[in-house]
This record gives structure tokens, C-alpha cells and sequence, in this order.
């Protein structure tokens, strides 16, 4: 095998190897900021929502009476992905839980396996005045985080695979170069 192709031969295995670990880092970081994202929409949910129903829940509790609060979680769950809603009172008694049915997006099974998004569920208290009356727990739906990043990674695949072969086209025409002119007889 000639110097010149082992030095393509190197030279494209190095910035092989490096586009990977850019692209394997990348991914992680935003698997991270996704996770980061979905606990803080679940908790901002589960609080909205217990502050929202911190005036019908005394109603609810006394009077058997469900519709409003049926109507306050119908209305929630439009608002993000969330995959379940329940109201456990103080006796650990469900007085309402929503399950909403889960999105199937076009992302393949082998990435949800491979980036493995937890569970994100959380918790608010609800409450009149000084008088705790139960917990909200709120339980989000994986599918559109999962989808997220599956973009990202396309876009991401994208750019990194065009920049590694700039780069890989770049150094075969700089080590051509220098092997002819290396090759000159000097005068």
C-alpha cells in the first residue's frame, strides 16, 4: 500500500472516529436537556394544576360533585403531553384520573431503546388556605421528547456527515498535494 493511502487511510479514520464521538456527545447533551425540559413540564403542570383546583376540590370532597374537576383536567390535558392526571385525596383515594391515549410518532424502536427516556411523573400538593386536600400527580407522555430528539439527530447526522467529508475531501487534496510537491526533483 502506497504513503498515500495510508495517510487518506488515517486521515479518514480520524475524522471518522471524531464526527462519531461529536455526534454520540451531541445526542447525550440533548437526551439530557429533554429530560431536564420534561421534568419541568410535568412539575409546572402538576402545580398549575393543583393551584387551579385549590377552589373546586373542597366542593368535590364535601359534595360528591366531579364535573368541574372532570372539565379542569379534560381542559389541562390539551395543554402538554401529558399521558395521565390523578387526584389522590388525604385517605389515598382517587377521585378522578385521566389517561389520554399515547402518540405514535415515526421514531424507530432500536433509538427509543437506545436513548431509553425515563418516566417523567410529578407531584404538587393541593390545598385551601393552611389545609392540605390531596396530591395531583402528573405523568408525561415520552412520545413527542422522543420524536425531539430523533430530529435532532437527523439534522444533526445531516451537517456532521457533510462537514466529515469536507474535511476527509480537504485532506485528500492537501496530502496530494504535498506528496507532489515532496515528489519534485529540487533544482
Amino acid at each position: 500500500m502506497s504513503l498515500y493511502r495510508q495517510l487518506i487511510g488515517v486521515v479518514t479514520v480520524v475524522i471518522s472516529a471524531l464526527t462519531g464521538l461529536w455526534l454520540a456527545t451531541s445526542i447525550h447533551a440533548a437526551r439530557l436537556m429533554v429530560i431536564d425540559n420534561m421534568q419541568l413540564l410535568a412539575q409546572n403542570g402538576a402545580t398549575s394544576l393543583a393551584i387551579s383546583m385549590a377552589d373546586i376540590v373542597p366542593d368535590i370532597v364535601t359534595h360528591q360533585e366531579q364535573g368541574r374537576l372532570s372539565v379542569l383536567f379534560d381542559a389541562v390535558a390539551h395543554l402538554g403531553p401529558y399521558s395521565k392526571l390523578y387526584f389522590v385525596d388525604l385517605d389515598d383515594n382517587r377521585l378522578i384520573e385521566r389517561s389520554f391515549s399515547t402518540q405514535l410518532g415515526n421514531v424507530p424502536k432500536s433509538f427509543q431503546r437506545l436513548i431509553d427516556l425515563p418516566n417523567v411523573e410529578a407531584r404538587a400538593s393541593v390545598s385551601a388556605g393552611w389545609t392540605k386536600l390531596g396530591n395531583i400527580t402528573v405523568t408525561l407522555d415520552p412520545q413527542p421528547a422522543y420524536q425531539q430528539l430523533w430530529q435532532i439527530l437527523l439534522q444533526k447526522l445531516i451537517w456532521s456527515l457533510a462537514i466529515a467529508l469536507c474535511g476527509i475531501t480537504s485532506a485528500i487534496i492537501l496530502i496530494r498535494s504535498l506528496l507532489q510537491a515532496a515528489q519534485w526533483p529540487a533544482t
